[in-house]
């Protein structure tokens, strides 16, 4: 102890004073009081962090029941994952597919890539050779027939491959059928058809203007006087000619027709004619002469024969069945059958070159 304390402490022998002893009293309560007051801070302190912590694990608690229910509306149900995996097993499928279309394609491209170079030019001939033929047995197109055969033998010449040798000779055999086959200028028969039923109205039916006899009497006057009688009488009639003309007609006259016949006739030769065109469209050449001759032999009988009319139309019925409207070209190609062999053979031969 220092100096200072020793002095600041009372004598042993000295007893306390009443005043110190409440002093102690008092610093006691004091000191119970601060004590008190900590641990009613310490218990409220605690009552706050409980709650705190309750509160805490009720918030956590709530995230938790909202995590759950958002993985319950994100997972899939049961009918879902069925529909998923079945639309997985069919594009699993259509792959697989996919895939072997896409094998067959790389084979058959290997495959070409091992055919002989200029065996497009073969498979171009076989196509003129086709439509040669489409334009002569269907539109019965000659020349244009001609010039597609010429130039399927053009990409076969152009090939130079002796093995192509009876393909051409087949086909020069075809191009001279086409070209020697005479070409029936089937249009211009119809239009001449055509123009004798325009002409039909024109045409004059017997008895309707009956024919005439002229009077036989010579209407010079003669030199002779003993003829005076006779050369007055033609003078008169010269001169009466202008006012009255008279006209003798000897034999029997045929009688009219009715205009119904009338009619009927002229609608039966303008049938007679129409006939004669269908069957030179279809190219049967029995029938149209049969209906040529039928239409001439009542254009002989029903009608005027010196008409120029008539005349005009009996020399064009005789020139028409005259005409042959038979096709004479070929039916078929030799060199198609030919054509398709080749071809077939070179495909199959393919696969060995690889």
């Amino acid at each position: 102890m220092s100096e200072a304390q020793e002095s600041a402490l009372p004598p042993a022998s000295q007893e306390p004073k009443p005043h110190s002893v409440k002093h102690r009293t008092s610093s006691s309560k004091t000191a119970m009081g601060l004590l008190l007051i900590l641990l009613a801070g310490v218990a409220g302190f605690s009552v706050y962090v409980y709650q705190q912590q309750q509160q805490d694990t009720q918030a956590l608690n709530t995230l938790r029941s909202e995590l759950e229910q958002l993985r319950n509306e994100q997972s899939p149900t049961q009918k879902e994952q069925a529909a998923v995996k079945e639309s997985l097993a069919s594009l699993g499928e259509q792959q697989l597919k996919l895939d072997g279309r896409q094998r067959e394609l790389e084979q058959k491209w290997l495959e070409q890539q091992h055919q002989r170079p200029n065996d497009w030019m073969l498979g171009e001939a076989a196509y003129l050779v086709r439509m040669a033929g489409r334009k002569l047995w269907l539109e019965q197109d000659l020349t244009t027939a001609g010039i597609l055969l010429t130039d399927a033998d053009s990409r076969i010449q152009a090939m130079a491959d002796p093995s192509l040798i009876p393909l051409r000779k087949a086909l020069a055999a075809d191009i001279a059928a086409v070209k020697s086959a005479p070409d029936v200028d089937r249009e211009g028969l119809s239009l001449r058809v055509g123009t004798l039923l325009d002409n039909i109205d024109q045409l004059k039916i017997k008895g309707l203007e009956p024919k005439l006899e002229e009077d036989p009497t010579s209407d010079e006057v003669s030199d002779q006087v003993s003829d005076w009688k006779a050369n007055l009488e033609k003078s008169a009639k010269h001169f009466a000619e202008h006012f009255i003309t008279i006209h003798r007609q000897n034999g029997e006259v045929e009688a009219l027709l009715t205009p119904d016949q009338t009619t009927y006739l002229q609608e039966n030769l303008r049938l007679q004619l129409q006939l004669a065109q269908l069957c030179l469209l279809r190219q049967e050449q029995a029938n149209f002469r049969d209906h040529l001759q039928k239409a001439q032999a009542w254009l002989g009988d029903y009608y005027e024969a010196d008409d120029s009319a008539t005349v005009f139309m009996q020399k064009e019925l005789t020139a028409m069945q005259e005409v042959d409207i038979t096709p004479h070209y070929p039916k078929t190609f030799a060199v198609q059958p030919l054509l398709e062999k080749t071809l077939a053979e070179r495909w199959q031969a393919t696969p060995a070159a690889r």
